[in-house]
């Protein structure tokens, strides 16, 4: 039964949408931290160092963890972008990767504990005494602080998620005038002329959009060559951006759906949801609240 509440909590969606100038910051900040931690408390023998010296191998512990960060957030994700695609983040995948940052962190400083000499033993015996005696000590904190920070977004989300779709229920968005939506290709030339009624919503795929155009009761997918931005200039106002890869149009949202990655919208004709990105949600949620006013 235990087991079986675990699993299932490892399987609910996280949030994992930083940009990449905030984990920056935070690798900053973590950085300056050990330095801090280490200049405060000197293990490792550092007591016995005084002096600029002593700051300036606390410094380094600093310099070595925010790189060690770095790596572990910006440059492994974008190697293996399907691992780390926020739509598909979850509470299993956070633990793994903070714990891997764990190994990582402790496996650089260990190994300049031992280049400049430290601490005494074997390289390998160095590193694993460090390893565990880190892991020993972090993972409880990391485990009870992913848990909390899953359960807080989970209730923010769902429960602001709920009104809004107590709210379309209750007034449906309704269509505005019809209109023709030309659609062109990066080189300005036309590929496709609909009724705006009929596009669903747009997702980027590296260098094509994807547009979903629901026709009669058959949803399809045609490609287009061209950059989102330059599409959504061009549409009218009842389609708006809502993720850095997806143009939702307002008038097909029929319900809003929340988890602690964020919101995910159910449209007209389709079983696919829609991501909502979090430095967007105000603004999409507005423009809902006012379609349904």
């Amino acid at each position: 039964m235990v087991i079986d509440k675990i699993k299932r909590w490892g399987c609910k969606p996280h949030p994992n949408d930083e940009s990449i100038l905030t984990r920056l910051k935070r690798a900053a900040i973590f950085g300056l931290f050990v330095a801090g931690f280490l200049v405060f408390f000197r293990p490792f023998n550092l007591d016995s160092i005084r002096g600029w010296t002593l700051y300036q191998i606390c410094l380094q512990f600093g310099a070595i963890t925010f790189l060690s960060i770095v790596l572990m957030s910006i440059l492994i994700p974008y190697f293996f972008s399907s691992f780390f695609a926020p739509q598909k983040w979850m509470v299993w995948k956070e633990l793994l990767y903070t714990i891997l940052n764990f190994i990582v962190i402790g496996f650089a400083n260990s190994a300049f504990l031992y280049a400049m000499n430290y601490i005494q033993g074997g390289f390998w015996e160095v590193i694993i005494d460090l390893q565990v005696s880190t892991l020993a000590v972090g993972i409880i904190p990391v485990f009870f602080y992913i848990y909390y920070d899953q359960a807080k977004y989970f209730k923010k989300y769902a429960l602001e998620a709920q009104k809004i779709t107590s709210q379309i229920k209750e007034h449906p968005i309704g269509a505005e005038e019809e209109q023709l939506l030309v659609l062109k290709n990066e080189n300005g030339e036309v590929e496709y002329q609909i009724p705006a009624s009929q596009l669903l919503f747009v997702k980027s795929d590296g260098n094509y959009l994807e547009l979903i155009i629901s026709e009669t009761e058959t949803v399809k997918k045609h490609l287009l060559r061209n950059r989102i931005k330059n599409v959504l200039e061009e549409m009218p106002n009842i389609f708006v951006r809502c993720h850095r890869s997806y143009i939702v149009n307002l008038e097909k949202v029929r319900s809003v759906d929340g988890n602690a990655r964020g919101y995910e919208l159910t449209l007209a004709n389709t079983e696919m949801k829609v991501p909502v990105s979090r430095n967007l949600a105000d603004s999409v949620l507005s423009a809902i609240e006012q379609k349904t006013t």
